[in-house]
């Protein structure tokens, strides 16, 4: 369960970072470019620190036993 969490927090960090840039860029045409760059950098940012804890999910999910059903 933790390991959808985590992914869910990073599907929200993408959308918000993408939906406040676009919202900057439409506000400040002039610095289009600058801001695109900035969203771009925050997104990438947000999956690497989401991968890093998807991977402690994996290995807590791990740990406890493995998967509900008793394939591992």
């Amino acid at each position: 369960m933790r390991l959808l969490t985590e992914i869910a927090s990073v599907v929200a960090g993408l959308v918000a970072a993408w939906g406040i840039g676009w919202l900057s860029a439409w506000s400040y045409p002039r610095g289009r470019h600058d801001i695109w760059l900035v969203t771009w950098v925050s997104m990438a940012v947000v999956v690497i620190l989401g991968v890093r804890q998807a991977q402690r999910a994996m290995a807590e999910e791990r740990a406890k036993g493995g998967m509900q059903d008793g394939r591992e």
